[in-house]
């Protein structure tokens, strides 16, 4: 019975409703950063673009510091300026070129008490947990890891983990290592956290969780004044209480936005067409999780979020690093279920519920990030530095057929955001997250514009500032065209990463929805390379040059530059639909390839040799009313 104890009170916990507001969150007290006022030498009215990743952990996340990773907040944003970081292998690992934006997200739940229970002047050092922590006894340090791990599971929190003052301490040293890197115009750091609701599935009383569903959202603050305490999974792993805690934080002039990731192993929930607790959608809901979630993180280590074969079937791309793992521990690891959990069909949903109630609750932006929890982005193919500590530490490692191998197989080197905001600073990159004039890379700096208008029929490209014109003209990716008596032309500008592969094609993907609620999608190849044939069946594929045996390509085929203006002549006025842009590179290796004959071994054969690199505009909808 003692055995089982703590399985009851963990399955009872998730059973009843948890404290939604616990009292440390309540509190009114604002935290005060550094603020740019004026503009930078690179200001620009019709807007710059910037590369970078919100989505970060390092040792002061649990899962990352269980993982033997020991690296702070301030190392990680040295790491994403360019600078050396430390790796869990002992060695120094470099980027090879500097983001322009970052921010450290770590995990709310426990954020930074293992790291500071090392530390003599921290609050964390005197707990009875502490003294476990720093054991000699490796046996005596995993039992207690586990203890609290078991309790984040089943979101029973340790008490003396959560007090209000150890906490405001950790969070304000979060806080301050942002504003510490910031430099407008050079380098914009962001004070954000991750909200880590994990709903449980449970297998039996005596067993405990089995696996959990992600409802991850990391948490972004503009700036200037930023709240006292984070709102963790353990107030609530409900996201409208989130969300209603953030319209509290908004009412003493803080400015934020919760950013959801993972989508894609939320095992259907992400993107349910109903509330956390099952009820129908109303009007409320959708204005809430609108004005509170503006951007989706769709790619990054654990795979992405856009589409699956399963959903797009008629979609040769669609198959593209799919991770479909569920959380939890074991071999092997629960496959979840695709429906509800990726992006287009969301984007088609939205308009069905559009129809029925005025508003849609899926009109979002994207970007990609990482969610590294090494300390640093992990964004090139041939640099991979691993997504988490020991469990991927080495090429060995992450190639190994033992258990949890195919899962490190199949993760994916990670996404970026990409911006298109007037100066590199707080204020204009959170505007353009906003106004959602931003787009996901797998990992590329793909250059890309993308607008819609009514009145693109004269345009061309020959003019030094077409780009401003297009402004004039129509409206930019995430934007909505409303009303419109003629069918909408779209101008798309694509431009290879300066050191990666060559650009294979661009695609628009529509989405429509009928008069009787059913939903339609269609893909549709508007620029490609090397003046192949298209027929019914489509552009014919870009050879290959990758060789595998090395781990090189070579840039023989593919464009530096694609751009075209496409009318959608299958245009109805009458219907909602919505379109976005994507754009191939070339096949180039995948990692598991570089890992591979970095260590001179076979080829792993359940994933890709390798890939096509891409870049996902936001959306541009078009409303009939």
């Amino acid at each position: 019975m003692r055995f089982m104890l703590p399985f009851i009170i963990g399955y009872i916990c998730c059973l009843i409703s948890c404290q939604e507001t616990a009292e440390y969150t309540s509190q009114s007290q604002i935290l005060r950063t550094e603020v740019f006022k004026g503009k930078t030498e690179q200001y620009n009215p019709h807007n710059n673009l910037y590369f970078g990743d919100l989505h970060i952990h390092t040792g002061w996340s649990f899962d990352a510091y269980m993982s033997d990773v020991r690296v702070t907040p301030d190392e990680a944003y040295q790491f994403g300026k360019g600078e050396p970081m430390p790796h869990v292998t002992g060695r120094e690992v470099q980027m090879t070129r500097p983001l322009d934006f970052m921010a450290v997200s770590d995990h709310a739940e426990y954020m930074g008490a293992l790291i500071q229970m090392t530390e003599k002047e921290s609050p964390f050092y005197d707990l009875k947990e502490a003294a476990n922590i720093r054991s000699d006894d490796r046996e005596t340090v995993i039992k207690q890891l586990r203890k609290l791990q078991f309790s984040i599971a089943t979101n029973w929190p340790n008490e003396g983990l959560i007090q209000p003052e150890n906490l405001k301490s950790t969070w304000h040293k979060m806080v301050e290592a942002a504003d510490r890197h910031y430099e407008p115009g050079v380098f914009t750091t962001f004070p954000a956290y991750e909200w880590t609701s994990s709903p449980a599935v449970y297998s039996s009383l005596i067993f405990g969780p089995r696996y959990a569903r992600n409802l991850h959202r990391n948490v972004i603050f503009k700036g200037d004044k930023v709240s006292a305490l984070p709102f963790s999974s353990f107030d609530s792993q409900n996201p409208e209480k989130l969300w209603e805690w953030m319209d509290l934080q908004r009412d003493q002039g803080v400015e934020l936005m919760a950013i959801p990731h993972n989508a894609n192993i939320s095992d259907g929930r992400m993107y349910a067409m109903a509330t956390y607790d099952g009820n129908a959608l109303t009007k409320e809901y959708i204005k809430n999780r609108r004005r509170n979630e503006p951007v989706n993180e769709v790619v990054q280590i654990k795979g992405q979020s856009m589409t699956h074969p399963l959903l797009s079937p008629k979609d040769e791309f669609a198959d593209f690093e799919i991770y479909e793992f569920a959380l939890g521990q074991g071999d092997p690891r629960k496959e979840v279920e695709p429906s509800g959990g990726y992006v287009r069909e969301a984007l088609k949903n939205g308009l069905s519920i559009q129809e029925k109630l005025g508003v849609n609750p899926f009109q979002f932006g994207l970007i990609g990030s990482s969610d590294s929890h090494n300390g640093g982005p992990n964004v090139e193919e041939f640099n991979n530095i691993g997504k988490s500590g020991i469990k991927d530490i080495t090429p060995e490692v992450r190639l190994s057929k033992e258990v949890g191998g195919v899962r490190n197989r199949k993760s994916s080197v990670a996404g970026l955001a990409a911006v298109w905001a007037k100066e590199n600073t707080r204020e204009a990159i959170f505007e353009a997250l906003e106004r959602k004039e931003v787009y996901a890379t797998s990992g590329t700096r793909i250059r890309l514009r993308f607008f819609g208008s009514s009145d693109f029929n004269d345009f061309t490209f020959d003019h030094n500032n077409w780009d401003s014109l297009a402004y004039t003209l129509g409206v930019p990716m995430g934007s909505v065209l409303t009303n419109l008596s003629v069918a909408p032309s779209f101008l798309i500008a694509a431009q290879k990463d300066a050191d990666g592969a060559n650009l294979d094609r661009i695609q628009i993907i529509k989405g429509w929805v009928e008069k009787d609620g059913n939903t339609h999608e269609q893909i549709f190849d508007v620029a490609w390379s090397d003046d192949r044939p298209k027929d019914e069946n489509g552009v014919k594929p870009v050879p290959s040059t990758v060789d595998l045996s090395t781990a090189s390509y070579t840039n023989e085929y593919g464009s530096v530059m694609l751009q075209a203006i496409w009318t959608d002549t299958d245009f109805d006025p009458s219907l909602s639909a919505f379109y976005y842009v994507r754009v191939l590179e070339i096949p180039t290796p995948r990692w598991s390839t570089f890992d591979a004959v970095a260590i001179k071994t076979e080829l792993p054969d359940d994933v890709d040799h390798s890939i096509q690199e891409r870049a996902w505009s936001s959306p541009i909808w078009y409303l009939p009313k």
